[in-house]
């Protein structure tokens, strides 16, 4: 028994399951879109701040040098950093045919040298060390991590084992890692760690004013990974990311929406007639959207999370230590967040349909005249050149041209997902012209430098053919007096590079760079972020073609009456086939020209936000566009296939009969 206005609504839901199913589906779309963009950069900042950890093997924000006991002591009280550490240079001891610098580190600083540690720990106390790899046999010979050795009359334990730099490597001058607990006023200079709470820009202007500009190093990439609104033109491009995506949850909901009410316009015209208020029929309306949006809410934020985790056991696949990218990062607040901008897009967007539904007229809605639009009739021209349309297309244009409130409804949706699909191709091609992208791996695993400039040809060839042979090695090329060498298995890099040492070191004065954990941070920093991005579009692409397919559905469902009516009176199934597919393909060329048209601009002006933080030339997305436009035609034309069916399946008698 209906006790209220307000229970017709649940009624309604309840009647007709599969057009709530296709309405809930564009509201789950919506909050999964929300959401996993939200989730998605999140994850994404947090990964890109791993990797710019290991690139540069430091997690510190600032270094000042040259300081005296009033920095540190500004520095030591203010409550807007996080911690701060001490490090200093030492003597260059000179170890064979190479050096070794020497560097000392308090407990703080060495917290901020755990991304440069290859393998081990960092030293504790002072008779501890971590030391390049490359520099260990000149050191002492078979020298292990837990075995002792001597360097400059004093006696260190092996800990740990530093990333193999090439800059290290090529200028002969390894590094010695060891505590140090007490510096010296002005000794070194000291690394500092910004709360993540507090204001950067503040903090950085504060640092900047106690001393000169050429004793502060600021790590300016790890700064805007921490805090992207920190710089203006991330800010820009992350505003017009949020408001495109906002604003294509509104539309699509509205579009659930609007053709629900007009589907029901004699519904609603009837409980008019009998008494009902234009409140009354509003607060229907507005019950379903809230119905369903506590339904889809919750449906969204797991399609959501459940994307993010097929995202991170890809990088557990593709990865080699995959299981230190945290992309899956259950965010409550951003869930929150998610959760409340797509119910206040469902009310927002569905209170123009209920505010429509009350100002019906019962007469005209009983009536069934409210859809039909009165237009004056155009003379043709010159009709004898023109080339006659068949029946089916004139249809179509007629149809479409007839109901241009429906035609406009349903473009939108298509619309919105091509701005959506080159808007994010665009953010695509920047990130892939970011630094990470360029910064690119060395073309091989270890590369051999001549220290004689005036080596003979004889010889040089002679050093390559020895290369050649070395079992490890698989190419050798030469390239301005040096050796460029692919290994056959890179995890034995080390023994090949002693392997060199002994064959041609001992002849020719020679430098030995392994690039091989240097390639691996690379490679795996460029793998990242092609995988994000691309998993980024697939979803943008995912869930856009089924908002066209959700709209483009329900648009023909809606019409089974009319449909049936034209059957009535002689149309054939094939003809009628026909129109609806040419329908479809109009609604999808129309959309793709103008979210083509809309996605160009936007992509011009994420282009102009970009442009501050890199130096990237803009150009039309041809390849987008292309591929929005064919596949607007491929979906809108997949998604009448379905209710074509269903439609061939109906009893003409029985559906016109329905009410």
């Amino acid at each position: 028994m209906i006790n209220s206005y307000k229970q017709l609504g649940t009624r309604y839901l309840k009647k007709n399951m599969k057009r709530t199913i296709l309405t809930l589906v564009g509201i789950v779309l919506s909050v999964a879109l929300i959401s996993t963009i939200g989730l998605f950069m999140k994850g994404s900042q947090l990964s890109q701040i791993e990797n710019i950890k290991k690139l540069n093997g430091v997690s510190f924000h600032v270094g000042i040098s040259d300081y005296d006991e009033e920095i540190l002591n500004k520095i030591k009280f203010n409550p807007q950093i996080e911690s701060f550490g001490l490090m200093s240079q030492g003597d260059i001891v000179p170890v064979g045919d190479v050096s070794v610098q020497m560097n000392f580190s308090d407990h703080h600083a060495l917290k901020y040298l755990t991304y440069s540690l290859l393998d081990g720990k960092l030293p504790t106390n002072d008779h501890e060390a971590a030391v390049d790899p490359w520099v260990l046999p000149y050191i002492k010979k078979d020298l292990q991590i837990g075995d002792s050795f001597e360097l400059e009359g004093k006696t260190y334990q092996l800990v740990g084992l530093l990333n193999n730099s090439e800059f290290t490597q090529k200028n002969k001058e390894g590094r010695l890692l060891t505590y140090k607990s007490k510096f010296a006023i002005g000794e070194g200079r000291i690394l500092i760690e910004i709360n993540e709470k507090a204001n950067f820009n503040e903090v950085l202007d504060e640092l900047k004013l106690m001393t000169e500009d050429n004793n502060i190093d600021i790590n300016t990439q790890l700064i805007q990974a921490l805090k992207p609104e920190s710089d203006q033109s991330l800010l820009a491009i992350l505003v017009i990311v949020v408001s495109i995506v906002v604003i294509s949850t509104i539309v699509v909901i509205y579009n659930a929406f609007q053709i629900s009410v007009v589907e029901r316009m004699k519904q609603f015209g009837l409980l008019r007639s009998i008494g009902a208020t234009r409140k009354q029929i509003r607060q229907i309306v507005m019950k379903e959207a809230v119905v369903l949006a506590v339904i889809a809410i919750p449906i969204g934020i797991v399609c959501s999370l459940l994307a993010l985790a097929i995202l991170q056991t890809i990088f557990l696949i593709v990865l080699s230590d995959g299981q230190n990218i945290t992309i899956f990062n259950v965010d409550w607040k951003i869930m929150l967040i998610s959760s409340l901008l797509t119910l206040i897009a469902v009310l927002a967007s569905s209170y123009y349909p209920a505010f429509f539904a009350g100002k019906i007229s019962p007469l005209l809605a009983i009536s069934s005249r409210l859809s039909i639009k009165k237009e004056a009739i155009k003379k043709q021209k010159n009709t004898v050149l023109r080339k006659p349309l068949s029946f089916p297309l004139s249809m179509a244009l007629k149809n479409v041209k007839r109901n241009k409130n429906r035609y406009l409804v349903t473009i939108l949706s298509i619309i919105i997902s091509s701005v959506l699909f080159i808007t994010f191709s665009s953010l695509m091609d920047i990130a892939f012209s970011s630094k990470f992208m360029n910064d690119s791996p060395a073309k091989s695993d270890l590369t051999v430098y001549l220290q004689n400039d005036n080596q003979a040809s004889s010889e040089s060839l002679q050093i390559m053919d020895q290369l050649k042979l070395i079992r490890n090695v698989s190419e050798v090329s030469e390239q301005n007096l040096s050796f460029r060498i692919v290994l056959k298995d890179t995890a034995q890099s080390l023994v090949t590079v002693e392997d060199i040492q002994k064959t041609i070191g001992n002849k020719h004065s020679i430098t030995v760079s392994n690039h091989f954990e240097e390639n691996k941070v690379k490679k795996e920093s460029v793998l990242v972020i092609k995988v994000l991005v691309y998993a980024f579009i697939v979803v943008i692409v995912i869930i856009g073609s089924l908002n066209i397919l959700n709209t483009i559905t329900i648009s023909i469902m809606i019409r089974r009456k009319e449909l049936a009516a034209l059957k009535s009176i002689g149309m054939s199934q094939r003809d009628l086939k026909k129109m609806i597919i040419y329908e479809a393909l109009i609604y999808g060329f129309s959309g793709s020209l103008q979210g083509i048209f809309f996605g160009c601009i936007l992509s011009y002006i994420i282009y102009l936000a970009a442009s501050g933080v890199l130096k990237v030339a803009w150009t039309i997305p041809y390849e987008a566009c292309f591929i929005t436009f064919s596949a607007a035609l491929f979906i809108s034309y997949l998604s009448v296939l379905l209710p074509l069916r269903r439609i061939q399946q109906d009893n003409i008698i029985d559906t016109i009969r329905e009410e």
